[in-house]
């Protein structure tokens, strides 16, 4: 017995109703860089004496060796209407205003604080406290 070639065709495209479709691996991935990297609202830190800011920006999850999980935030320097992210630290604790050209910060990774840096104002640039 031959079916008509409309039933075949309806048969096909509703073959897989009702059912919920696989989820993709990049949307496990999505939901795994989500929870690592949360979103948060960025807040400010430190204000130098001629107005500069300095603000958290970016979040990442820490894990201690024991399990627990803290938030380790980015810094962005706001200056006359121009901003600049300090590179490759984030950190616990907010930094502390050294001079007017200098603040100081602590690297901070698996929820525990590191070497201490002194990030230039004006270019973000941190420099390894000896």
């Amino acid at each position: 017995m031959r079916l008509p070639a409309a039933i075949v065709v309806m048969a096909v495209l509703t073959g897989g109703c009702g059912e919920a479709p696989p989820v993709p691996a990049a949307d496990a991935r999505a939901d795994s860089v989500a929870a690592r990297f949360p979103s948060v609202r960025d807040s400010l830190v430190l204000t130098a004496p001629d107005g500069t800011e300095v603000w958290f920006t970016q979040a990442r999850r820490g894990i201690d060796s024991a399990g627990g999980t803290c938030l380790e935030r980015g810094l962005e320097i706001q200056r006359e209407g121009t901003r600049t992210l300090v590179p490759l630290l984030m950190t616990g604790t907010a930094p502390e205003l050294r001079d007017d050209s200098t603040f100081r910060a602590r690297i901070w990774l698996n929820c525990r604080p590191g070497n201490t840096y002194d990030v230039d104002l004006r270019t973000g640039q941190p420099t390894r406290v000896q």
